[in-house]
């Protein structure tokens, strides 16, 4: 079975990778607008340059230096939420595919289900034996 294939082609599956596809890009604009902002402290405080007071440049610094810390910390906190939210997807994902595998594996009197993303470690297969589609139109057709 392609499980990136059953993945990307069941409703169950593309919903998720749109859920997940919305939530990186959410991000993803919210990181740019961070950064930009970023940018804009430091080129303030370039500017600044020697034309204020040491005491000023000195709170400007400090300002940037949390802000640079802030900035990365949540660069860190979006990863891993992302990066949690791929892993539920993966687990739930799982779950509702277990169940449409076993019953097509044991309709065609299965013994083993190979995953095709392992492509290395199968040494041949024969197309015929891809239960993919099938599994696709099974989940679909599964009450949610």
């Amino acid at each position: 079975i392609n499980l990136s294939y059953v993945a990307r082609s069941s409703k169950a599956g593309a919903s998720a990778f749109a859920r997940v596809e919305e939530a990186t890009k959410k991000k993803e604009t919210e990181l740019a607008v961070r950064a930009a902002d970023l940018q804009k402290q430091q080129a303030a405080l370039q500017q600044a340059g020697s034309t204020i007071s040491a005491r000023a440049r000195a709170d400007m610094q400090k300002a940037f230096d949390r802000s640079r810390i802030d900035f990365d910390r949540f660069q860190q906190d979006t990863r891993a939420e992302l990066q949690g939210m791929q892993a539920q997807f993966e687990a739930e994902f799982q779950s509702k595919l277990r169940p449409s595998v076993d019953e097509i594996a044991k309709e065609k009197g299965l013994h083993f289900v190979f995953g095709l993303d392992l492509a290395p470690m199968i040494a041949w297969w024969s197309p015929a034996l891809d239960i993919s589609d099938e599994v696709v139109k099974r989940l679909d057709a599964t009450p949610k």
